[in-house]
């Protein structure tokens, strides 16, 4: 209301025409339940955003691109190097997510290059053909909405998927969570 509010006193004919048109859209839908309207709108409701974390639990693919902190996409090319673009349209950019066991265990594949990322003892990311236990990596809800993926196989010392600021894949023994 206070957009409309703020509109009014601004753009006294835009205000109007504004009316015009939610309106009809109210008439249109007015026999529609506040949930069926707010998926009609593409609207969420008025609460706190809760995370879906169904997904978990084992068997679930996503298709995603990660967009890093520094401003890159994470990319695996044909040949598995890991690097980074600010494209968002890089065919190697598009990454397949599997959970492959319970407790948020994961595994991140290139979609075209079909090429898994693997993080070593040194915390370096490879892309592997074949899947192995290196290619496992625990997801990290963070307070800002990131997400970060640790390795599951190297625990002593928590190892994250990063790239740099100029978009290289850095050590993961030199990231931390953020």
């Amino acid at each position: 209301w206070m957009l409309t509010w703020n509109l009014q006193n601004l753009f006294p004919g835009l205000y109007l025409h504004a009316i015009f048109l939610f309106g009809s859209v109210c008439v249109v839908y007015s026999d529609c339940t506040p949930e069926q309207l707010a998926a009609i709108m593409n609207c969420s409701k008025h609460e706190r955003h809760t995370r879906n974390y169904d997904y978990m639990e084992g068997g679930d693919v996503r298709i995603r691109q990660l967009f890093s902190g520094t401003q890159w996409f994470l990319t695996i090319d044909d040949s598995g190097n890991i690097n980074g673009t600010q494209d968002s349209t890089n065919c190697y950019s598009i990454l397949e997510i599997r959970t492959v066991s319970e407790g948020g265990i994961l595994a991140i594949k290139g979609v075209k290059s079909q090429y898994y990322i693997s993080m070593n003892k040194a915390g370096q990311l490879q892309g592997k053909r074949i899947y192995n236990d290196n290619c496992n990596f625990k997801e990290v809800f963070l307070e800002n909405y990131f997400n970060a993926y640790s390795s599951a196989k190297w625990t002593k010392k928590e190892m994250f998927i990063a790239l740099s600021q100029k978009g290289k894949p850095m050590r993961g023994k030199k990231t931390r969570r953020e």
